[in-house]
């Protein structure tokens, strides 16, 4: 899909006549990522998943600072949903992509139908300096390895260890499916470059729940219950201030429960849409 002289690259699975959803990942992830979610989705949806700029095979520009605040990312999907349809359209996404689809909504209210928010990174104001590059998952993803051999070096790397100790292995082969590119030279290097992952996570957002207030549409909300990225503070906020949204936490499951239990968050995702 063209945005300006660049081009934002997306997956889709069609469902004859059936409404479209359009699936916005987490950071450092890829729309091939989720195939175990959005593949039963597509019995019912015109599902379109998308990599976002620096992600998978969208050649979006990058560049330090261009991250702050996450603005170019919801501006971004604001663009592509501009250029599929003039209908609104349902929105959903897993972490970063969640929080990004509750900003495009809040400026763009007529290209939003309903939103599906899984694991949305909501933080209070004053947790916004937990994401400076010296901490946490800022550090860790500067750190990342960026090269491999191969892709089967790729995958054993990843088996078993980090964010990944929970995945099992056909989820990881579909995140390099999407997360690797050919370097030229023979190995691999991942398609969100490192120091992009971290900057990213940097330049997390805080107190973005207060943009509630502008979402005119459905809202459901599912949130693991262990070390969920859903703060309970900011959920509270989301609930006064729109009471009508469906907020559901998933016993058991972590901020990568759309991978964990993709079945289980592709039945709620469907719910949460359901007679709209």
């Amino acid at each position: 899909m063209p945005i300006g002289s660049d081009t934002m690259s997306c997956l889709e699975w069609r469902a004859p006549n059936a409404e479209a959803m359009v699936f916005v990942h987490a950071t450092g992830f890829n729309a091939e990522t989720y195939r175990a979610l959005l593949a039963p989705l597509a019995l019912q949806f015109h599902v379109i998943a998308c990599d976002l700029r620096g992600h998978g095979f969208s050649t979006l520009p990058t560049r330090p600072g261009l991250a702050e605040g996450w603005t170019i990312f919801r501006d971004d999907l604001v663009v592509l949903l501009a250029q599929l349809t003039d209908e609104p359209v349902i929105v959903a996404g897993h972490s970063l992509g969640a929080t990004v689809g509750l900003m495009a909504a809040a400026t763009a209210p007529s290209r939003v139908r309903a939103l599906v928010l899984v694991e949305p990174v909501l933080a209070p104001p004053a947790a916004i300096d937990d994401h400076k590059p010296s901490t946490g998952l800022a550090l860790r993803a500067a750190q990342r390895r960026s090269t491999f051999p191969s892709r089967e070096a790729a995958l054993d790397s990843y088996r078993g260890r980090g964010i990944f100790a929970s995945w099992p292995d056909s989820a990881i082969v579909d995140y390099l499916a999407g997360g690797l590119i050919e370097a030229g030279d023979g190995t691999w290097r991942l398609a969100c470059a490192p120091a992009w992952e971290a900057e990213i996570f940097h330049e997390a957002p805080g107190g973005i729940a207060q943009v509630a207030r502008d979402i005119a549409c459905p809202l459901t909300i599912l949130h693991g219950s262990i070390a969920s990225t859903a703060t309970a503070s900011e959920l509270a906020l989301i609930r006064r201030l729109k009471p009508d949204a469906r907020v559901v936490t998933l016993e058991g499951g972590t901020h990568f429960l759309p991978i964990e239990q993709p079945g289980r968050v592709a039945e709620q995702m469907a719910t949460g849409v359901a007679g709209l």
